[in-house]
Formats: structure tokens, sequence, C-alpha cells
């Protein structure tokens, strides 16, 4: 292997960072540092050993754990020629062991590479072989082992397969029990300041996966000022929420922000609202994250008084989230029932974490995402003047700071025009259409791909499907925009609605449907087309909506 920078998009299309002065003051003159010695290790200099650092189901996880551990993991990953800089892959459940096999990997010197649980045998195999990954960890049971294993033939590099929960394994694929036979010691290999640390991939829901390297600097600085300026962190707190820790989200929830401010994480087997109450109170969490998805499902279950009655919410003190628009609607009633502001954010793969929060303004404004969090700077521009947005105008979220998208460019995945338009004069451009108000405060509107153009107006499904979804009719529901058949309006918008049990469709059920809308946005909003199904609309494994596939439909 040549130099890993050789891996990246060339240096002239990388963005412009800036890492804080009080990011920078803590590295120091350091040319090198090793993250999970930074992130975790440190705990036990500061006497945090017997702390718990985990909290997954009915185990308490200290520390001290999750330090032995990844040594053993590290010692292992050595044992079998893992080099510095070499590629290794988790494909892990919710679990402890996944979060120790994070940081082995970093400890070998190595660079994780979490692959998302809802990839198949394609994306999986897409992934290994442009990353070119050396070995892979991965939970034994056959929802998530299964790609994997019909993968194994495929994946070029791949020279081991770790799995959890199955012995008597034939090569390449080894019992994590192995593991266990190692040392629980282990020096921590660094890596140098400018060069990756972390391979993240975007989740493949318009294409294939995309690889967004991020260096040392930019996840000790994402880690730092989330942890600082977005959640408040003492070593008091416990972070906890339902994504998984090899997807990106759960990636900062769960492997990295809580370890490097002494504070814990609570990681679930999955969503569902009881388990919102109960792992509130059993584990004490302080901070609960997740997407706007599981807020409304909350409030929409019928049990949710008998809940807020049976248990004790008392730990909890910040409720965040991003992914998709929350909607003022969800905010409002969540207030109302638990006497407790949502404080929306907006976070990218790209750009490792989470970069504009609600909780970085003066208070929190019911449906904005609030202002960029500290180290970080963002101007709106209108997509075909170029110009900066007035107050009220919709345009693309240009953003720059600490971390930023830098692509991996292995030859089996050349850049597409997207990827190439995606650093303009050294700003980051997500693909994120926003507005902001006469007082600073910035609101997502859509994704570049589900905008809707209608009549010369940009129009973001969000804010058609948050009225829409408080219907009492409507189960769940998804806002696209599809071609006009008059050719007049360019787009026009259609919701797609499936409804509760005990309505049908009707012609009469879509006046009141657009009765009910109209009290709430705009005319030229009101969806020109509405679609009743039965079957569930598609979504990704944290529950986000695919509009893609409705409009491949």
């Amino acid at each position: 292997m040549g130099d890993i920078l050789d891996y990246l998009v060339p240096q002239d299309t990388w963005p412009e960072v800036m890492i804080p002065d009080e990011v920078k003051n803590y590295i120091g003159d350091r040319k090198e540092l090793n993250l999970a010695e930074e992130i975790l290790d440190r705990n036990l200099e500061l006497g945090r050993g017997r702390k718990v650092a985990v909290y997954f189901m009915d185990r308490r996880v200290t520390y001290r754990d999750l330090y032995s551990l990844s040594n053993r993991v590290a010692n292992f990953l050595q044992g079998i020629d893992i080099e510095k800089y070499d590629r290794v892959g988790f494909r892990m459940r919710n679990m402890p062991e996944a979060i120790a096999v994070n940081f082995g990997i970093m400890k070998a010197g190595a660079i994780p590479v979490p692959l998302n649980p809802m990839w198949a045998k394609k994306e999986i195999v897409h992934v290994s072989n442009n990353a070119e990954i050396k070995a892979i960890f991965v939970t034994g049971d056959e929802k998530t082992f299964n790609a994997v294993k019909e993968s194994a033939s495929e994946v070029e590099t791949v020279k081991k397969i770790i799995v959890t929960e199955q012995e008597d394994l034939e090569d390449p694929f080894v019992p994590f029990s192995e593991i266990y036979k190692e040392s629980p010691k282990f020096d921590p290999v660094p890596l140098e300041i400018g060069k990756p640390a972390v391979v993240l991939y975007t989740s493949g829901t318009t294409g294939l996966p995309k690889g967004c390297a991020h260096f040392v600097e930019n996840v000790l600085a994402a880690v730092y000022l989330v942890g600082k300026y977005v959640w408040k962190l003492t070593e008091e707190d416990v972070v906890g929420g339902p994504a998984p820790v090899s997807f990106a989200m759960g990636y900062g929830n769960g492997c990295l922000i809580p370890y490097f401010h002494g504070a814990a994480t609570s990681i679930w087997p999955g969503f569902s609202v009881e388990n919102f109450f109960k792992f509130v109170e059993d584990h004490g969490i302080t901070i609960f994250s997740s997407l706007p998805t599981a807020y409304r499902l909350i409030l929409a279950n019928p049990n949710l008084d008998e809940f807020i009655k049976k248990y004790d919410l008392s730990s909890l003190r910040l409720c965040t989230g991003g992914g998709e628009a929350l909607g003022a609607e969800t905010a409002i009633r969540w207030k109302e029932k638990f006497g407790m502001d949502i404080y929306e954010s907006l976070g990218a793969t790209e750009m490792v974490h989470i970069c504009v929060s609600n909780t970085c303004a003066p208070t929190p404004v019911a449906g904005s995402i609030g202002w960029p969090v500290p180290g970080y700077i963002a101007r709106i521009i209108d997509p075909e003047t170029k110009e900066e947005c007035k107050a009220g105008e919709v345009g693309n979220l240009y953003i720059k700071g600490p971390t930023g998208i830098r692509y991996w460019n292995h030859p089996t995945r050349p850049l597409d025009e997207k990827q190439k338009k995606s650093v303009i004069g050294g700003w980051n451009v997500l693909g994120d259409f926003v507005r902001k108000d006469e007082n600073g405060y910035i609101y997502f509107v859509s994704r570049d791909d589900d905008l809707i153009k209608s009549s010369g107006y940009r129009i973001g499904p969000d804010e058609i499907e948050q009225p829409l979804s408080q219907h009492p009719a409507v189960l769940e529901c998804g806002v696209i925009g599809v071609p006009d058949p008059e050719g007049i309006r360019g787009q026009i918008v259609k919701a797609v609605i499936r409804l509760k049990e005990g309505y049908g469709p009707s012609e009469e059920l879509k006046k009141d449907i657009l009765a009910f809308l109209e009290k709430h946005i705009a005319k030229y909003k009101l969806p020109r087309a509405i679609e009743f199904r039965t079957e569930p609309l598609p979504r990704t494994a944290t529950g986000k909506l695919l509009r893609r596939f409705l409009k491949e439909e």
C-alpha cells in the first residue's frame, strides 16, 4: 500500500478545514496520537475505571472492561498481520462488544469502517472491496451475519471474519471467543495528524455507498465540540437511543462522543415506545438522541399516558435528534406531554456528526435546527444566482468548520458528478435545502434529492408530511414530487398515505385531508395527487423514510 492519502480525492478538491483554538490547544505540539487512547483510555488515568461506560439491557460495562477487551481485539488484529492504516470493518448489533471492537481497531492503528446493518450482500461486497477491508467483525445472528457470509467469496482483501455467538467455524471465519485468549495489555499505535482515522460510508439510499474519510483531528474535533456545546456533557450523563452503532449517527453516539467526556452510553437492541420509557428509567438516561420518527411514534402510542404514569423519566434533561425535519407540531405536542423541548440538530456522515443544533442557539425555536455548532460557520446560497439568500428564502446550506467532505476515491469508485459539486470554494455543500429567519435560526426544508420544484416554488416534503401525519386517518405518509401530467408546473405534489385501521380510501376522505391541510400550509403546497396504500412505506433501519423508493415506483 502506498500513502493512505493516495486513496482520497485530489487535495485541490478538499474543503477548507478550520480547527478551533481550543481543539488545537488540546492536541498541543503532538504530531500523532491514537484516538482510542484519547477517547477511552484517558478515563482510567482520570480514575473512572470502575465507572459504567455502557448500559445494554441488564448489562453494565465499565471503562476498565472496555479498555481490557479493546486491548484484546488490538492484539488479535496484530496477530493476523493487520498493519497501520489497514481498514477493518464491523457490522455488529448494538452490544458492548461492538464498542470494544471499534476501540480495538483504533488501538491497532487500523481504520474502523462501520458496515450498515441494513446493507445487503451487494453493498457489503462493494464497501469491502472499495475500502480494501482486511478483516470484518460481525454478530452471529442470522439477520446480521447471513449477508456477510454470502459475501465471503467476493470480498477480495478480507483475511478473517470474526463472528460472535458462533463456534466450530471454518476459515476465513473465526469465533469471537478467540479474542478472549489475547492479552488485556496493549500499547496503542498512534496515527499522524492530517491522515485518516475513520472511514464512514453513506447509507447508500441514492446509489452505492460513498466513503467519507475523516482525519485524526477531524474526529477529535467533532467528539470535543458535540460533547461540549451540543450535549453539554459531564461524567454524570448517559446518552441513550436506538441508532445502530455500525451506522454513522449511532457510531458517533455509541462509539465515540460520550467517552471523551467521561459520560456513559445506553445502546438499545432496537426502538419501541416501551423501550424508550424502560431504558430511560433503568439506565438513568439524561440525553435521548433519535430520529424524529421515534418522537412521533411515542406521541402516537395509545398507552402514552399509562407509560408516563408508570415510568420515572426524571433523569432526562435533553431530547435531541436529526436526520429529517421534526416539524413544529411534534415539538409543541412533545413539550405539552413531557414539559421538555426537543432540540433539533443537523449532521452528516460527510461531517462526522452534528454541525448545526438548536442547543447552540440562545433559546430553542420549535421547528428550527438552530445555529451552527461553535467552530462551524454557515451560509445559505441560492442555487441559481449563487447569491446569499435573504431571510425566509430557501437555498443550499454551505458549511465550513473542523470537519469536511473528503471522499474515498478508490479506483473501483470514481467520483460522480454529484460528489464533484460537494465542495465549492472551500465550503461543504451537503445537499440540504434550508432557510434562515431574521434572527439567524436555520430551518431544514428538504434534501436536494427530495425537493419539489412546482410552479417556481421550492417545496420541502417534510413541511407537508408533518401536518398531514396529524390527520386522524393517517397512520404514515410520504410526500414526493412527480412530473405534472399537464406539463405546466414542472412537478406536482403527491402524497402517499397509509391509513389507520377503521379508515378506507375514498374521494370524500381525500377532500377532508386537503381541507385539513389547508389550515396548516400554503395553498401552493397542497397535494394535487393522493394515493392510498395498505403496505408500510419504505424506511431505513433507523426509521427514516426512503422517498427515493416511492419516486421509483
